[in-house]
């Protein structure tokens, strides 16, 4: 007796799951293939979505290429420092905060916070942004830069969109922290969560890495992956639909940030034709771990501290300080066209040997932000002071720690209460809410008296 034809729904599933296993061994991947073939159920299901999210040629063609060549990224011998000055002591500083703060008001200014990470390093079990750094407010990062944009909206007189880009480590527990705190106090309308990309990590010789029998082993596709995840999740429709025309990015464990900072924003609105900006401070020495500024075979960009030859990383001018002293702090701000731009660019990638599900010198794909700069031709580089906006935290102890973090800040927020000419006790170190100071500005004696041990609050240093 003949069986029936399969209906059409069933057909679909036979035809599609076809599909799937030919990809695979086009690719080279059929041990992933027959492991599929296998599995039953929602294993096979889990599997296969996994499966259906990567570019299983382009993975082939990677491995191929890394394969056959040095990992390490080859830095050109025509390779000369970028010129960079402080803001502040641009005779236009005050021009450039005016022209940030019409625009701010004017709706044309978003926030693209990348918070992917997850603080392992720091003993902390949850995203990054999660961590409370030890202020005595026990405010964590999230919400200190939500108070933050708040202060500076209510300022201009307009919300800021705020794009928060996770992973799928974190994605769920960032949104629901959110939820929990009631988005600290920002209309959920103005907020948008998406994901950042993941690519599966390979073999020496090529092979899928699997995590279980029914996952692979996605990895984060690197903070370079933002543009395209901007654009896959319809933050970057979304942002254009509300009139926005710059995006302040920067990266969650970055303490002191000065998010949307109106003068960073007016310096680029001044320059017609060029299409990002990067903040730049002076490297604290040559092992600093950041990469810097630089131009390499005459295009601007940034080369990474590992990349960067030693012989480079030593060279001093005559006055002794060092020839490639522009250090990346991750905050760049584009303008909209340039993002619409770097949707359809190819950005490298980058590899790195790491062990992966227990297996040995597995290959991680990872693209890079900073590789978006040369395609967007010129861009502006500006100065400011390490001590004012930049204090990562990225150790549990010692250097770039909550320690350092919380330090900084005191001695900060203690030097605006001097510059409004406060009386204050010079032993202690001070924590002032973002909720009534931005960055320095609204600060008094009767502020002071008022607001002490409630949103201005002592510390001590150790």
């Amino acid at each position: 007796m003949l069986c029936p034809p399969p209906s059409g729904h069933l057909l679909f599933i036979i035809l599609h799951r076809m599909n799937i296993i030919e990809t695979l061994n086009a690719a080279g991947q059929q041990e992933l293939a027959q492991h599929l073939e296998s599995l039953t159920g929602d294993a096979r299901a889990n599997l296969e979505r996994d499966i259906l999210s990567q570019d299983w040629q382009e993975l082939k063609a990677l491995h191929a290429e890394k394969s056959a060549a040095n990992l390490s990224d080859n830095v050109s011998a025509d390779l000369t420092p970028m010129p960079w000055k402080l803001a502040t002591d641009d005779l236009r500083y005050d021009f450039w905060k005016e022209t940030g703060e019409i625009l701010l008001g004017q709706g044309k200014v978003a926030a693209f916070l990348v918070a992917g990470g997850q603080g392992s390093r720091l003993g902390f079990d949850g995203p990054k942004g999660m961590f409370d750094i030890g202020l005595p407010s026990h405010k964590s990062l999230f919400q200190l830069q939500a108070e933050r944009l708040r202060n500076l909206g209510a300022r201009v007189g307009h919300a800021i969109p705020w794009c928060i880009m996770t992973s799928p480590l974190n994605h769920e527990a960032t949104v629901n922290f959110f939820s929990e705190n009631n988005f600290f106090g920002l209309n959920r309308e103005d907020i948008r969560f998406f994901q950042q990309g993941t690519i599966c990590a390979l073999t020496a010789d090529g092979k899928a890495v699997r995590d279980g029998e029914d996952h692979l082993a996605l990895v984060p596709d690197g903070n370079g992956g933002c543009f395209r995840a901007l654009a896959q999740s319809g933050t970057l429709a979304w942002l254009v639909e509300r009139g926005v025309q710059y995006v302040f990015l920067y990266s969650v464990d970055n303490a002191l940030c000065r998010i949307c900072d109106p003068a960073f924003i007016g310096a680029l609105a001044e320059k017609g034709t060029i299409l990002s900006a990067s903040k730049v401070v002076h490297k604290a020495g040559p092992n600093e771990k950041v990469g810097i500024f630089a131009f390499q075979n005459k295009k601007p960009g940034v080369v990474e501290y590992s990349d960067l030859p030693e012989n480079f990383r030593d060279m001093t001018n005559a006055d002794g300080s060092l020839t490639f002293d522009g250090g990346n702090i991750a905050i760049h701000l584009f303008k909209i066209s340039g993002l619409r731009k770097l949707q359809t660019s190819k950005l490298p990638w980058h590899t790195a040997r790491k062990t992966v599900c227990g297996i040995e010198k597995c290959f991680k794909f990872e693209q890079f932000l900073f590789d978006a700069f040369p395609q967007l031709g010129s861009m502006l580089p500006f100065g400011v002071v390490r001590e004012e906006e930049f204090s990562p935290v990225k150790n549990a102890e010692g250097n770039d720690s909550p320690k350092t973090a919380r330090i900084m800040i005191g001695k900060l927020h203690r030097e605006w209460l001097r510059k409004a000419h406060v009386k204050i006790d010079e032993k202690k170190l001070y924590e002032i809410s973002p909720t009534i100071s931005y960055a320095g500005e609204g600060l008094k004696q009767s502020v002071f008296d008022r607001e002490l041990g409630r949103n201005i609050l002592e510390f001590d240093e150790d």
